[in-house]
């Protein structure tokens, strides 16, 4: 329920409480109240009109708080320590994580690929380290000033409270943003929390204390509360939050009630217990039909003292363990224990997050799949055998399968799990299935005509995982009525998690988690390997013969037909288990089979590779200064996704002119191929550098989440060392006149070029071709250009040249222009039609002019 006062949003919860409780909430002063459930909505109405002024006054307090801009921890920032302000540099390292401060700098050395999360814990451990020193230092000081002594303290990370003191257990507690203001402001804190052990108030008393001890403490507080806090999210409660909140609030309530007056029999002659749900921690999964977490929660005690006609309020932290059912509705709840705790605890590690996800990191998907095959079908854990995913679907899970219906319009959807019952709606609301039920998985059966996706058997491993481990989430989704459609169903398709992957949502986890594991459950790693070596002895394969390739085809051919699977997802789950010598058969790249190739195995590595897919061919141009002068030099060009040396020992045109790798650059692909590093779009090096969304959304759907990237690393710097430089083309371009269309004569007839012949490989329209050569004032586009470019076969130096003297410029193209210059530097030998190939593909403009005919 919501209530809009004076423009205010207000937010009602009802629960079973005694009293009314009225809370604004940092950054932006969302106001919250807690009413009991008898109370009518015109009563609370009444009551939040009366706070009104108090209420303003909160929200303003918090639109006026200072507060720093988030940091991205990148040179530049400033950083505050002990009051005193320091420029941030940041250095790369490959070694331990460093904090150096030098003058009125601070060094910080980590992973250029540290994630801006990463780089701000490390930070806060240093600043932890350096007021754990100072309050060992100061406490005992002022300890011994006012005769009042703790019996532990601690540090943490606080949003809105720079100290705080449990006065009961005599602990206090420290905000880590104290390290950055003057250490008068840390005495101060240090002060008022020993006061607290013996007026827990703000009251004249407390005051009187201050006033004895530190005269200009208010003064000190002044400042304190006017300098920058640091930069904060609003917190959102989680779904499993909200849940326990909404539905068992009241056992809850009357479990720490009973706990109390068990504990505490003086409690018996108390006014209320009023109960706030605070989190929801420590999720973890004892058995497999069950998920044990905390609840911590706040208790506010109120007391009535009668001889000094005063109300106490206690204020206590409690957790509360409790146990769900996975079971059906999840209504199987019950309370453990409730134990005390303290209110600045450190979190630990969830086997679930707060919505039901579990937390399943990469590494462990080979031990989640045998838990899988250890239950459903142990047998592929003892020996090599077909994993009959069907069968196991229908009879050990209790599935249905359906294979009659279209899921999209286009092939974007493999398959359907029904977790209840429902209708199914496609593009624009179309009624897809009228009446699925659950437990049925729908396979579209077009998918039996995809043989570089995905595969049927594949499609039902990913449904049944789904169904084994992420039920949880959709029963919670359905509980808290979030969403109706999260309950009932889950579309898996194609196109995998894209993005970075701190901002993805909890189905995008799911999706990763099932596309990770499916495979693995059709090819065990343990018995895979097995079966592989058993077929490498079978066809007798030897490193460096010349029938390897074939060989290595037979293998791959042998492996999907026993394991039901598709030749692609065999070679990549080889390459997972170590055999990188299937890199250079059933290569698929920009949308079609390569030419096989070989190398020594010991060339690249388990996570390289020599094999780079045009998107991530622009993506790499753009962003690594490396690789952009390899290919500018032109000593590369890009064929069949390799980036090979541009020599006749490696590079030929056949009859019609077309680009072709030599039999000997196949057989040594080492010897003349630039090697790339395997990563995942979700986690990509890219990540937090400009423009790299726009490279994100420009990128063809891959089948995986695999990206490739570029290193100087130690086969690129030797094969680099083996190539000449490229010559110089200065003295050259000097003898080209001064206009465009002069230089173009010119450059025809040296290539022997008439206007027809360049018309058809540039796509460049004929009557086009002879205006610019005329100088006539004739329309055009830099597309056009670079297609005489490409039709020409310029190197860059002298297509940069060309278009100099044309009225078009790569560098106001931004990252297309990016695009364009790496088609220049890496492509320009490949005929227009494969480059127009690769530019469709990623959302770019294609070369030549619209005229052409």
């Amino acid at each position: 329920m919501q209530l809009i006062l004076s423009g205010i949003p207000i937010e009602i919860q009802k629960k079973d409480i005694k009293n009314l409780h009225l809370s604004v909430k940092p950054p932006n002063g969302k106001v919250v109240i807690s009413a009991p459930l008898t109370m009518n909505d015109k009563a609370i109405e009444v009551f939040a009109r009366t706070k009104l002024s108090w209420i303003k006054k909160q929200i303003k307090k918090y639109e006026e708080q200072p507060r720093s801009s988030k940091r991205q921890y990148i040179s530049g920032e400033t950083l505050y320590i002990w009051g005193k302000q320091y420029f941030l540099i940041f250095e790369e390292s490959r070694h331990k994580n460093t904090f150096n401060i030098q003058g009125n700098k601070v060094i910080l050395s980590m992973r250029s690929e540290s994630t801006v999360k990463q780089r701000e814990n490390f930070v806060r451990e240093q600043y932890r380290a350096l007021l754990q020193a100072e309050i060992k230092r100061l406490l005992p000081r002022w300890e011994k000033v006012t005769g009042l002594k703790c019996d532990s303290w601690g540090t943490k990370y606080m949003v809105t409270k720079w100290g705080a003191c449990n006065t009961e257990d005599k602990k206090l507690w420290f905000n880590l943003q104290l390290a950055q203001k003057p250490i008068e402001c840390l005495e101060y804190i240090i002060l008022h929390e020993l006061v607290h052990l013996i007026e827990r108030t703000h009251n004249d008393i407390f005051c009187s204390y201050m006033d004895l001890y530190m005269p200009n403490w208010r003064e000190i507080r002044r400042a304190l509360n006017e300098s920058k806090l640091d930069h904060y999210e609003e917190y959102e409660k989680s779904a499993l939050h909200k849940l326990i909140d909404r539905a068992r609030y009241t056992e809850i309530k009357d479990s720490v009630e009973e706990y109390l007056l068990s504990k505490y029999p003086e409690y018996k002659e108390r006014d209320s217990i009023d109960l706030e749900i605070e989190n929801v921690i420590n999720i973890i999964q004892n058995k497999e039909d069950t998920v044990d977490f905390d609840v911590i929660v706040t208790c506010c005690i109120e007391r009535a003292q009668s001889n000094r006609g005063k109300t106490n309020f206690i204020e206590k932290w409690l957790s509360v363990k409790c146990q769900l059912g996975l079971i059906g509705e999840l209504k199987d709840f019950s309370i453990i224990k409730v134990d005390t705790c303290q209110q600045h605890d450190e979190l630990k590690s969830d086997v679930f997050t707060n919505e039901l996800v579990p937390v399943i990191s990469r590494d462990k998907f080979e031990e989640e799949a045998k838990r899988f095959l250890a239950k459903y079908y142990p047998l592929a854990l003892e020996k090599p055998v077909p994993v009959p995913i069907k069968e196991i679907a229908e009879n050990e899970i209790g599935l249905s399968i359906v294979e009659n219906t279209h899921l999209a319009e286009e092939l974007s959807i493999f398959g359907l799990l029904i977790l209840e019952d429902c209708r199914i709606y496609g593009k624009n609301r179309k009624v897809l299935i009228n009446e699925a039920k659950r437990g049925t998985v729908y396979i579209d059966p077009r998918i039996y005509y995809e043989r570089t996706l995905g595969t049927v058997n594949s499609t039902i491993a990913h449904e049944c995982y789904h169904w084994h481990r992420h039920q949880p989430y959709h029963m919670l989704m359905k509980a808290i009525g979030h969403n109706s459609k999260l309950g009932k169903n889950i579309k898996c398709a194609i196109e995998t998690n894209k993005g970075d992957s701190k901002k993805w949502n909890a189905e995008e986890w799911l999706e990763w988690q099932a596309n990770g594991i499916a495979m693995r459950i059709l090819m065990p790693s343990n018995t895979a390997k097995i079966k592989i070596n058993s077929l490498f002895n079978k066809y007798n394969f030897k490193e460096y013969e010349e029938e390897n390739l074939e060989k290595l085809e037979l293998i791959i051919d042998e492996l999907s037909q026993f394991y039901g699977i598709s030749k692609q997802a065999v070679k990549i789950r080889m390459k997972e288990l170590g055999y990188s010598i299937v890199d250079g058969v059933y290569t698929y790249v920009n949308g079609r089979y390569i030419p096989n190739f070989t190398f020594k195995t010991n060339s690249i590595g388990t996570n390289e590779t020599f094999i780079i897919p045009a998107a991530d061919l622009f993506k790499a141009y753009y962003f690594n200064n490396d690789l952009r002068k390899i290919i500018d030099s032109g000593n590369f060009i890009y064929i069949n996704g390799l980036l090979c040396i541009n020599h006749p020992k490696y590079i030929y045109r056949d009859e019609n002119g077309t680009v072709l790798m030599t039999d000997y650059a196949l057989a040594n692909i080492d010897e003349c191929c630039l090697v790339f590093k395997k990563g995942y779009i979700y986690e990509s090096v890219y990540y937090n550098q400009k423009n790299y969304s726009y490279f994100l959304a420009k990128a063809e759907i891959q089948p995986s989440s695999v990206e490739f990237s570029f290193e100087m690393n130690a086969h690129n710097s030797s094969l680099l060392n083996q190539i000449q430089s490229a010559k110089k083309k200065a003295d050259a371009m000097r003898r080209y006149p001064g206009s465009f269309a002069e230089t173009l004569v010119m450059l025809m007839e040296e290539r022997k070029m008439t206007n027809k012949k360049l018309a058809d490989v540039s796509l460049v329209g004929e009557r086009t071709i002879q205006r610019l050569r005329n100088e006539e004032e004739y329309p055009t586009s830099i597309q056009s250009i670079l297609g005489l470019c490409v039709g020409l076969k310029l190197p860059v130096p002298e297509a940069e040249m060309l278009l100099d003297k044309s009225d078009f410029k790569l560098n106001s193209m931004k990252e297309e222009g990016y695009i364009y210059k790496c088609i220049l530097g890496a492509c320009a030998v490949n005929s227009i039609y494969e480059i127009n190939e690769m530019l469709e593909a990623n959302n770019v403009k294609p070369l030549g002019s619209d005229s052409y005919a």
